[in-house]
């Protein structure tokens, strides 16, 4: 599950505080004759629902809170700046996930509060990031290059080598448009509306003759026709992410990814938590998921 993800979790479990006491959503005079629910006439006390959620929520809720401490202790020590812009485009990409915006209508979180709980991803990462060494961004691009590279690729699919020569010299053609030929010619029902568009391929997703005809291949540039199990193949070059410097902010981005718990991990070893009853940790404080294995 993402970072943010799991912050939007947070928020929703812990946005009226109930788990850990803090601010709670029932302030009033004398919580103790608080009423949560009635059942048939029967009262279920404000402080029994507080009870079972500080039993069943707390101790995650307060680890993940924890570590948000952590992490802007440890910005600040830096200098590591929350970057506003960088949180609304987050919170924009976490309110287009169908889980996000389930718990947006349904009232358990709003967006100030996944706002502030993604005050914690920027300068995490910002952390992370820091530590990342250009040997590190190489070895993985070597080691993970076939899934890494990809190209944006156009096709038209035919059946008959004399056809598919012919259409092939016409595409090749200054000026042509593939879109067009693709459109009249080619026999791929799936992609022939789209203009040929296959979308985007990484190379370890082809096979090894048609991985090699296409990476060989610039930026709008016609292939010589490829043959294959479905047939006889005309691909264009739409666009490349093919070279080290361009797959860089992806690499990064994985390497970050991989990196998060550790580092969380890393600064909850070298600082004091303290937690006062009746507030426990779980055994292991561990980024993982509740109910996953914690290492």
């Amino acid at each position: 599950m993402s970072t943010v993800l799991r912050l939007a979790r947070l928020a929703a479990v812990a946005g009226c505080s109930f788990a850990l006491g803090y601010g709670l959503c029932l302030q009033r005079n004398n919580p103790a004759r608080e009423v949560a629910a009635r059942v048939n006439g029967e009262e279920i006390p404000a402080l029994e629902l507080r009870a079972e959620l500080l039993k069943r929520f707390g101790p995650d809720v307060l680890r993940d809170l924890v570590h948000q401490r952590l992490i802007l202790q440890e910005a600040r020590k830096r200098g590591v700046q929350v970057d506003a812009a960088g949180v609304e485009k987050r919170l924009q990409a976490m309110k287009s996930q169908p889980e996000v915006q389930a718990m947006l209508k349904s009232g358990q979180v709003d967006e100030s509060d996944l706002r502030r709980n993604l005050t914690t991803v920027g300068p995490l990462d910002a952390l992370v990031k820091s530590g990342l060494t250009v040997e590190e961004e190489n070895a993985f691009y070597k080691q993970h290059r076939a899934e890494l590279e990809s190209l944006k690729v156009q096709q038209i699919l035919l059946l008959d080598k004399a056809e598919a020569a012919r259409v092939q010299a016409e595409a090749s053609k200054p000026g042509a448009d593939f879109s067009a030929l693709a459109k009249k010619y080619s026999l791929d029902s799936r992609s022939k509306a789209q203009g040929g568009l296959l979308g985007e391929v990484h190379r370890g997703e082809l096979e090894p003759e048609l991985a090699e005809a296409l990476f060989a291949l610039q930026p709008g540039q016609v292939s010589q026709p490829v043959e294959s199990a479905d047939g006889i193949h005309i691909f264009r070059v739409v666009s490349s992410k093919t070279g080290l410097d361009e797959l860089r902010p992806q690499i990064e981005e994985r390497l970050i990814a991989a990196r998060r718990g550790d580092f969380v991990e890393d600064l909850r070893a070298g600082a004091k938590i303290e937690t006062v009853a009746p507030y426990r940790l779980p055994a292991s404080i561990s980024v993982s998921e509740p109910g996953q294995d914690e290492h």
